[in-house]
């Protein structure tokens, strides 16, 4: 949580720096239009590629695949546009690299490992027993039955 704050400042300052230095060698009023241009032309390139994103997830869809790696990109877009919105230069900067395919795509095989090393190491899996206190016989072999379960460990680290 600390870096997430200190990176917020560093941003911000950051932002704040590149303003003061293209306001002072712009004027004031070109540095505005510069960072309206950068959201509106940014906002239509991010609404192109999210319609091209949208047509391969449905395709991914109807080939009964499924479309993560299309939905990881969705949400990237959806990141670069929210930066190409914000006022500033730099974050316009982190949209437009965010937009190039190449960068999300790498970006996207790089999540994606990382969910298959997490998944590979080990999941929750959960054996135990049950035992039966009427005189029903055992259900037969792909019949479910309901129940309840509780895991011990967390009740401890609760305590």
């Amino acid at each position: 949580m600390g870096k997430l704050f200190f990176g917020f400042i560093a941003a911000t300052l950051l932002e704040i720096f590149v303003f003061i230095k293209v306001g002072s060698e712009l004027g004031a009023w070109p540095t505005i239009a510069l960072i309206v241009l950068t959201a509106v032309v940014g906002l239509s390139l991010v609404r192109i590629q999210g319609f091209y994103t949208l047509m391969e997830v449905q395709r991914k869809i109807n080939l009964g695949e499924p479309p993560a790696r299309e939905m990881l990109s969705g949400i990237m877009l959806a990141v670069s546009g929210v930066l190409l919105v914000l006022p500033g230069f730099v974050s316009d900067l982190g949209g437009i690299i965010l937009l190039l395919p190449p960068v999300r795509n790498a970006l996207v095989a790089r999540l994606m490992a990382q969910a298959e090393q997490q998944q590979a190491q080990g999941g929750h899996t959960y054996t135990g027993e049950y035992y039966r206190t009427d005189d029903t016989p055992p259900p037969q072999a792909g019949v479910t039955f309901e129940g309840d379960f509780e895991r011990k460990e967390d009740d401890d680290k609760d305590k």
